[in-house]
């Protein structure tokens, strides 16, 4: 992790790790800051919004703000990978001659598989980001975010690539259970307002209880519950940063049958009450989830 005065520390984190043993994300990630993950060496799936991936070495993952995400193992304990999680403030000042669209693969390009030379160019870029974080002198927050802005513009050109080459095809799956549960997920991002069980869900698609237990588990890395809840708390959040809403409304806009029980989910999750949370999005500080 960064130690010099000289790191931007709140609108620009890089951050390199190297697992030997098995690890699952303990509690899921969605953020108000962009995030770049770098799969280094090794392979996980990867749950974005509504659907698995198998990330593989070399292939480089793209998250916008607010988008729930977690990390599951795959076939290997050992893995390798480098996080970054930027604002777009962080680069503005180099973004005046850049694509008015840079940031469009975020959108468009979850994840970017890039061609042998290609891998390459990205390792050793990268590979230098963490080099100038360890070891450099005077400039280098200004530096890494230049190195910054020249990742997301290659980025950019993977994903404008004739014929779709960069970019992972957005129909694969990892397995026909990541499958099934990308409909699971999608019915649920869809539905989240209403009353959403255990026992509902299940009965929609025709399974039981238990086995929808268990592939939803496996496949997203969130158990049923957590998954809807934290889905709710997002979108609360979005409620609360955009809208002047009572709370009793916010809550009953995105499923919570009380306030009462939409406070306590809320702080439990965002580690603040609605209310903190509202006037820390009103300084421009939003907590995070």
């Amino acid at each position: 992790m960064p130690s010099s005065a000289d790191q931007p520390k709140r609108t620009f984190l890089l951050e390199h790790t190297i697992r030997s043993g098995p690890f699952n994300m303990n509690t899921n990630h969605a953020h108000d800051s962009y995030e770049i993950y770098y799969m280094k060496a090794g392979a996980r799936y990867y749950f974005i919004k509504d659907r698995s991936y198998l990330v593989r070495e070399g292939d480089l993952v793209l998250i916008e703000p607010m988008v729930l995400h977690r990390t599951t193992e795959a076939y290997s304990s050992h893995h390798e990978r480098v996080l970054f999680n930027f604002k777009k403030a962080s680069i503005h000042s180099f973004l005046e001659d850049m694509p008015d669209d840079l940031l469009s693969a975020f959108r468009d390009n979850p994840i970017i598989r890039p061609e042998a030379k290609e891998k390459a160019w990205a390792d050793a870029h990268i590979g230098r980001m963490l080099a100038e974080q360890e070891h450099g002198g005077p400039g280098s927050a200004g530096l890494l975010k230049l190195l910054l802005t020249e990742l997301l513009l290659w980025i950019y050109r993977q994903g404008k690539l004739p014929g779709g080459r960069g970019a992972l095809p957005g129909t694969e799956h990892p397995t026909t259970l990541h499958r099934k549960v990308s409909e699971i997920v999608q019915f649920i991002n869809d539905h989240y307002e209403k009353e959403l069980t255990l026992h509902t869900v299940a009965n929609r698609f025709h399974i039981s209880s238990y086995y929808l237990c268990r592939i939803f588990k496996e496949a997203t890395g969130f158990t049923l519950v957590e998954y809807i809840q934290r889905l709710r708390v997002r979108e609360a959040q979005r409620l609360l940063s955009a809208t002047r809403l009572q709370m009793s409304e916010v809550a009953g806009r995105v499923g919570f049958d009380s306030g009462t029980h939409f406070g306590r989910v809320f702080k439990s999750i965002c580690g603040v009450s609605p209310l903190q949370y509202r006037k820390a999005a009103a300084a421009e500080e939003p907590a995070r989830i």
